[in-house]
């Protein structure tokens, strides 16, 4: 099963890290799932906390398209509808 995105983690392969973390003896805290994890938890222990916020809003941002605005949703902003 070679689903996966180009820097993704295919389906089977997080699949083996959720079954490790629940088929093991004295389970960890806390489990890393691919190359963007570990990476991910190692800028964690070097950036303070809002850099790495900063960092993970970006790369988050170009995943998800903007939101349209009130406005144009048809809502009022910034008075009660009666």
């Amino acid at each position: 099963m070679a689903s996966g995105t180009a820097s993704g983690l295919t389906a089977d392969a997080a699949a083996r890290v959720v079954a490790k973390a629940v088929t093991a003896r004295r389970p960890r805290t806390r489990y890393t799932a691919g190359r963007d994890a570990a990476l991910i938890v190692h800028l964690g222990r070097l950036l303070p906390d809002r850099t790495l916020d900063r960092l993970l809003a970006a790369n988050l941002r170009r995943h998800h398209p903007k939101q349209p605005s009130a406005a144009r949703r048809g809502r009022r902003v910034g008075r009660a509808l009666c």
